[in-house]
């Protein structure tokens, strides 16, 4: 998605204020998400980290001539070969979110300008991503980057064509502050005469874990302008997604935004909250202050000093 101007990154992940250079307030939708446990990817990052070193074998077997010098160097430089080898999940993870983004930026101006960007518009949105963040800096060939945001367009046409959905609102930002969460989705928009949040996807597959974005969408409260407005929130049916995978064409994805999704959702707002380091008391120094000090923790002695 794009960076919306309400947000910053923090060290606890990306925060929104609710007007121009106000307090960051809330955490993102896509924040409190991604508390929810991932031990899934820990095997893939292994394998992404064990790929990279055989490519780098593979490499000094091509290459016999500087295998010597390069051993050498990996040998001075140990903990930098490590970093290299470990990286390798997330800089593949940083790649497709940065084609991701380009895809999610030609689709909003498709949206807010009616018609289908040209090439060279995609190439100044590619520019523009290069310069300010460094995205694409590994890509070998720009017409193969137009090549794949092409297909991705083309699934995106088919959509449009298909299910002819009208923009209420585009890249907009919600908030629930009663829960404590801020966010911006992709598109509102009205199919039929009902109103839905749509989000636009380009990974490999549609998640179910992406239920807790669009839920935490259909339980905002209200709309937040670029300039700090505050607008009613429209009451939405549901949220679904738009899938343009590799292959092309495009899938269109409802999602289960129930009540059990949102207690879920508020769950992991409440461990985004969630100090531990103040779970740990401070030293007793009896068996008496020991208990009083349990006791005070679990607000059981709340008139004693």
């Amino acid at each position: 998605m794009t960076t919306p101007s309400l947000s910053a990154d923090t060290p606890r992940g990306r925060m929104y204020r609710l007007e121009p250079d106000g307090p960051l307030m809330f955490p993102s939708i896509t924040t409190v998400a991604g508390m929810r446990a991932k031990d899934h990817l820990q095997g893939w990052y292994a394998t992404m980290a064990s790929q990279r070193a055989l490519e780098m074998y593979s490499w000094l077997d091509r290459n016999p001539a500087r295998a010597a010098a390069e051993i050498s160097r990996v040998t001075r430089d140990k903990w930098g070969t490590q970093k290299r080898i470990a990286a390798a999940a997330e800089e593949y993870t940083r790649t497709a979110a940065d084609f991701g983004t380009l895809v999610h930026a030609a689709c909003e101006l498709w949206g807010r300008s009616g018609s289908r960007p040209s090439e060279s518009e995609i190439e100044g949105l590619a520019d523009g991503m290069r310069s300010a963040q460094g995205a694409f800096a590994t890509e070998k060939s720009p017409q193969a980057l137009q090549q794949r945001v092409a297909v991705r367009l083309d699934g995106y046409g088919s959509f449009l064509e298909d299910y002819q959905p009208e923009f209420v609102e585009i890249e907009q930002t919600v908030v629930n502050r009663t829960v404590g969460y801020a966010g911006t989705t992709d598109a509102i928009v009205r199919i039929g005469n009902t109103l839905l949040s749509a989000d636009i996807k380009t990974s490999k597959k549609v998640r179910g874990d992406y239920a807790l974005q669009g839920v935490a969408v259909v339980r905002a409260e209200e709309l937040v302008d670029d300039d700090g407005t505050l607008r009613e929130m429209p009451e939405l049916t549901g949220a679904f997604i738009i899938h343009l995978p590799e292959a092309g064409g495009y899938r269109a994805v409802p999602l289960r935004t129930g009540d059990a999704e949102f207690e879920v959702f508020r769950a992991l707002r409440a461990a985004w909250s969630f100090e531990p380091d103040e779970c740990a008391l401070p030293e007793a120094s009896s068996s008496k202050d020991l208990l009083l000090s349990l006791l005070r923790a679990k607000g059981g002695l709340d008139g004693i000093a």
